[in-house]
């Protein structure tokens, strides 16, 4: 019996096709399998409606503080002590603030006392301050609090007592946003003590152009004694606010140049231009373009023009 011989070449060729075919059908399968979901997606994508949203303007401003004071000086040589603490502390009038070598220093007026001193006291005054560069207005005026139990001689600072009432001042330079200008024009600064605090009105004395800033002098709404601590203070302007559609920031494409979401109009999705900015917690306030109760599709980046499938 002869057997039919069939080269080795030939077999191997046919086994490669073989499974070149196999690949060939499975990447098929993978890219209709994938065609598919992506239309999916297309057709049947993520839905959110714009909501009412507000944006508060907040303006920081770095300044200073002024206000009235005088120190008060050790009778005599001997150890230091503050029966009050060394505070700040609100003292009335003949309100014994410290001892030396057992003589009493007497708060001359009620007032807030402070056992510091950041040796400024003697040059303090509007008429220095005020002509100062913006740079100026950083410098650290940190008080420096005098020490407990320890020995004093005669003549040397114990502490100053700040006069109260009185008005507290502040100098500092701001940006014109939001409506500040028209506060200025109003001479009243709508001002908060932190960013929580419901807000509270200064009035203006002062303000002056200095580029693209504006120089100003205010007379503040509250003077609470841990501001004596420091001459440095950080002012919270309220610029006013801006309401508008509140969407997720993941609704937002840049597309073409443009800033826009995908908005639904009936059964179809359309690119529709937007102006807003951008607020904390991934949220985006849309001023102009759409307004409350659009539905806008969640998901900008994984959508497209076209008709949809809401159901």
């Amino acid at each position: 019996m002869v057997r039919r011989y069939t080269p080795e070449g030939k077999k191997r060729s046919f086994r490669v096709a073989y499974w070149l075919g196999v690949a060939a059908i499975i990447a098929l399968w993978i890219w209709a399998f994938k065609s598919y979901f992506d239309r999916y997606e297309y057709l049947h994508p993520e839905i959110t409606w714009a909501v009412p949203g507000i944006d508060n303007q907040i303006i920081k401003v770095k300044g200073l503080l002024l206000w009235k004071e005088n120190v008060l000086l050790s009778p005599a040589a001997g150890t230091l002590t503050y029966p009050l603490g060394r505070g700040p502390v609100r003292v009335a009038r003949g309100a014994v603030v410290a001892r030396v070598g057992g003589r009493e220093v007497k708060a001359y007026q009620q007032g807030y006392f402070v056992a510091g001193k950041d040796g400024q006291e003697s040059t303090w005054r509007y008429s220095s301050i005020w002509p100062s560069e913006q740079k100026e207005f950083s410098k650290p005026y940190k008080l420096q609090f005098l020490s407990d139990n320890t020995a004093a001689m005669r003549g040397q600072i114990v502490g100053k007592i700040i006069e109260q009432p009185q008005e507290l001042r502040f100098i500092g330079y701001m940006p014109m946003r939001g409506d500040v200008e028209e506060q200025i024009r109003r001479k009243k600064l709508r001002v908060r003590i932190d960013s929580e605090d419901t807000v509270s009105t200064a009035k203006i004395r002062v303000t002056q152009k200095a580029g693209n800033l504006t120089k100003f002098y205010l007379t503040m709404p509250w003077f609470p004694p841990e501001l004596a601590l420091s001459r440095n203070y950080t002012l919270i302007i309220d610029a006013g606010q801006t309401e508008g559609a509140l969407v997720p920031q993941s609704a937002i494409l840049e597309k073409g140049g443009r800033t826009g979401i995908y908005m639904v109009r009936g059964a179809r999705v359309v690119f529709i231009p937007v102006e807003g900015r951008k607020l904390a917690n991934d949220k985006f306030l849309v001023t102009k373009g759409i307004t409350v109760g659009d539905a806008v599709v969640e998901d900008a980046a994984t959508a497209r023009e076209g008709r949809i499938q809401l159901w």
